[in-house]
């Protein structure tokens, strides 16, 4: 299930303090999680600002009885991709084919998770019958940050 466009009036809750300093970006400080609890692919690396979206996301699945999601290699690959596009061309946008909740503003992985728990849409593809999760975050120049879960 792909989360329908959030309007823009309903987008602005979504987004947050603008150009706020996150010490990481998507690209660098990549290492293996050291959670035991985090289950990922023998591929997947995350940093620890990806972890943390991944367990922020686990977090809100296990308070409703759901099961974890294991980081997956090419879903990371596609959210560093669509976090990196968003990030180069200032754009809040989707990509194709792919259950995805996107986010700009935040200022850390919980305040994004946070966020898309209280929008419906996005608090649907967290909570649902997926078992696979890619994260990612990339800061643009002005030093917006830019969010993206893909989920299979």
């Amino acid at each position: 299930m792909r989360a329908p466009r959030t309007p823009w009036l309903h987008r602005s809750l979504i987004v947050s303090s603008l150009g706020f300093a996150i010490g990481l970006s998507a690209v660098g400080n990549v290492a293996r999680a050291k959670d035991p609890s985090l289950a990922t692919d023998a591929g997947a690396s995350l940093s620890s600002t990806e972890a943390a979206v991944v367990a922020r996301t686990n977090d809100a699945r296990a308070k409703r009885g759901l099961g974890p999601l294991a980081a997956d290699a090419s879903l990371m690959s596609g959210a560093r991709r669509q976090a990196s596009w968003m990030a180069r061309h200032r754009s809040l946008s989707h990509g194709q084919g792919v259950t995805e909740n996107i986010a700009m503003g935040q200022s850390s992985a919980s305040e994004a998770v946070a966020d898309w728990m209280r929008s419906d849409g996005h608090r649907a593809n967290i909570l649902g019958s997926h078992s696979r999760i890619g994260v990612a975050m990339a800061r643009a120049a002005d030093g917006t940050v830019y969010w993206c879960q893909q989920f299979r």
